[in-house]
């Protein structure tokens, strides 16, 4: 089984945008008893949508960054597919994802991470903030990091 995966940005409305919204659907929004095309996804079309493709060109991974203003962006939407998670794949998911926006010109990331995956943000550099809120029914944190 492939666990190296081809990291790369893709527009949206794509086919690969699609598959990442199916992903993001069952992995996400399902467990919770939402549905993401419930979502206005026209308002993603100015994000920079980050995925890792497997070798048959399957989304296998993916996140988005929503621009907050010229310096800085919000990372959303992380999933890696179940079978591949525990492989590293996330991190080098954001590691991609942290090189393109510092490319791009941006120099911090913040993102909401729910409750059970602040560790893995603490280990990539992301420090947390704040208190525990509610977002999308489960218990996060606000995390911020430099580029």
């Amino acid at each position: 089984m492939q666990d190296s995966l081809d990291f790369s940005i893709i527009e949206h409305g794509s086919h690969a945008y699609e598959q990442a919204c199916l992903l993001r659907d069952e992995m996400l929004r399902k467990p919770l008893g939402l549905s993401l095309f419930d979502e206005d996804l026209d308002a993603e079309s100015g994000f920079i949508h980050v995925v890792g493709l497997d070798e048959a060109g399957a989304v296998q991974a993916y996140l988005h960054l929503k621009p907050i203003d010229l310096e800085v962006v919000k990372m959303q939407q992380v999933v890696v597919a179940p079978h591949l998670q525990g492989r590293g794949i996330g991190r080098k998911l954001v590691n991609f994802s942290e090189e393109h926006a510092r490319g791009a010109g941006y120099r911090e990331v913040i993102l909401h991470s729910r409750e059970v995956v602040m560790d893995f943000y603490a280990a990539l550099g992301y420090r947390k903030e704040g208190e525990v809120f509610m977002e999308v029914k489960l218990p996060h944190y606000r995390h911020r990091k430099e580029l």
